[in-house]
């Protein structure tokens, strides 16, 4: 260690899945580590974070095939970015706060107030770097540690358990300095704003500024044109890279077909069809979510269990696909066959009615508001 160091202690490092949560995308678990290590209650934990900052009910599809070498579905966001999910859901808990943009600071300033603010036993939000989203709790000199979903198991560092931020100074974009924390009870006014963010997410299909890019409840429609439509699965071989001509079964406007993920089937299988599922998997934490507050307001109850019920059902179909299909070569293979690829057209359909239903009950509560 060098003269001057500091380390938060005591906080678990995170992965994509774990016993207390898991999720793709690395905004809401970092907060929650953040939230943890400022001694947030038990109350506010993953399923809380994910629904009150929206994330757990926000699909999104981009037309075509995105691979994660682009701009990958996940992170895709009808309103703000991934910055702008964790301020919320920092917001909702209570949490106050102070966000900095590394092109207005540099990375001195951000190097000295980061520093102090852990000092102070005080972790940081990070965005950039190697790993998205970090939060931070510990430096070392002018190296910064924290967890992060995207850090490497394989490279964490004794005794804490946390990764270090390479190339932090050069490739960090933003960073938190949470100031306050005085958590707020679930109450009529903060569940009625968590219920219109979530209707407001399914009923927002499409945003100028992402193109052809579908949200919400039009993202079923996206992913089930293509796997009825799309005929250029045929040359496809699993662990093979398909150089030929992409073909399409019917003429398509400029812009609006991704092809950087269609030209190997793990990447139209796992970036694709699987990335978009792991976004309905947040529906399940919507569900307990709702079912743990539906009686806030006695009147909201059966409404709130109702599109409880709703969101559950659509999410049991992210599920389905491993009826058909197995995670290796062999299973991924079956991607091909249009049987395969109906039947999950046909999940993803039912999944959007399911959708429709939940925030129609939602709406109802919030309507009469």
């Amino acid at each position: 260690m060098s003269q001057k160091s500091k380390f938060i202690e005591g906080v678990r490092p995170l992965q994509q899945f774990m016993d207390d949560g898991s999720f793709l995308m690395p905004e809401i678990p970092a907060v929650f580590r953040v939230l943890q290590a400022l001694c947030a209650p038990d109350y506010i934990d993953y399923d809380y974070l994910l629904s009150v900052s929206g994330m757990a009910v926000r699909l999104a599809w981009q037309q075509g095939w995105a691979a994660y070498g682009g701009l990958p579905n996940q992170g895709a966001f009808p309103e703000g970015d991934g910055l702008s999910v964790a301020e919320l859901a920092l917001q909702r808990a209570g949490a106050g706060y102070t966000a900095r943009k590394m092109a207005d600071v540099g990375p001195d300033t951000a190097g000295r107030e980061i520093k102090a603010s852990l000092d102070r036993e005080v972790p940081v939000l990070l965005w950039g770097g190697p790993h998205v989203c970090t939060a931070v709790l510990g430096y070392d000199g002018e190296e910064l540690f924290g967890v992060s979903t995207f850090a490497d198991q394989n490279r964490r560092i004794a005794p804490y358990g946390y990764n270090q931020i390479e190339n932090w100074r050069e490739k960090a974009e933003a960073y938190i300095l949470p100031d306050s924390f005085a958590p707020k009870p679930m109450d009529e006014a903060l569940l009625g704003d968590v219920l219109r963010t979530a209707a407001r997410l399914a009923r927002v299909t499409h945003v100028d500024r992402l193109g052809d890019t579908a949200f919400g409840t039009a993202s079923f429609d996206a992913v089930a044109e293509l796997m009825v439509w799309d005929e250029n699965f045929e040359p496809l071989t699993p662990g093979q890279r398909y150089e030929g001509e992409l073909s399409f079964p019917y003429e398509r406007p400029a812009g609006y077909y991704r092809t950087d993920g269609a030209r190997t089937l793990g990447d139209r299988f796992w970036a694709g069809y699987c990335d978009f599922l792991c976004m309905l998997n947040g529906y399940a934490n919507f569900s307990r979510f709702l079912d743990k507050y539906a009686d806030v307001r006695p009147d909201w109850s059966e409404a709130l269990r109702e599109a409880s019920r709703c969101y559950f059902r659509a999410c049991d179909y992210s599920g389905a696909l491993w009826s058909y299909v197995t995670p290796d070569d062999a299973g991924v293979a079956k991607f091909r066959e249009p049987e395969v690829r109906y039947a999950f057209a046909a999940h993803m359909l039912r999944a959007k009615i399911y959708t429709i239903r939940a925030v129609e009950a939602m709406e109802r509560v919030i309507s009469g508001q």
